[in-house]
């Protein structure tokens, strides 16, 4: 599957951020939806399977951590298995093992995070995931 075809979902409140975040995986051709608060982000994730999800877990209307529990809990396994990366400024033991417990495949602390390293993680995670769909 080329880039062009896989969909990358980014979820974060903050616009300047958001925007950078697209700006970047934009440059690896791939399809880019847009969600500010976690409850767009869920109704995106049910209407367009998106192949990986970029996601922030403050969030307004519903967190993170909600948004990833009602992802794990869905009852279409092409909805509960897609890949989440996790880009937050919760950086407690605590936020970190809850977030891999609903099975997140990477969680980067913002303050401790190259962007660069999430667009090249994301490209990773990506060129591994073969879509049965």
């Amino acid at each position: 599957m080329e880039n062009s075809e896989k969909k990358v979902l980014v979820v974060e409140d903050d616009v300047d951020l958001r925007n950078i975040l697209v700006d970047g995986l934009s440059l690896s051709n791939y399809k880019i939806m847009q969600a500010g608060d976690g409850e767009q982000a869920v109704e995106l994730i049910v209407d367009s399977l998106p192949d990986l999800i970029l996601l922030d877990l403050l969030l307004p209307k519903l967190d993170g951590f909600k948004v990833l529990e009602r992802l794990r809990q869905y009852p279409d396994k092409n909805v509960a298995q897609i890949k989440v990366v996790v880009l937050s400024n919760l950086w407690s033991d605590k936020d970190i093992l809850r977030a891999q417990a609903l099975k997140v495949d990477e969680y980067f602390v913002k303050a401790n995070t190259n962007l660069e390293d999430v667009f090249n993680k994301v490209k990773i995670i990506l060129s591994n995931t073969r879509n049965a769909q």
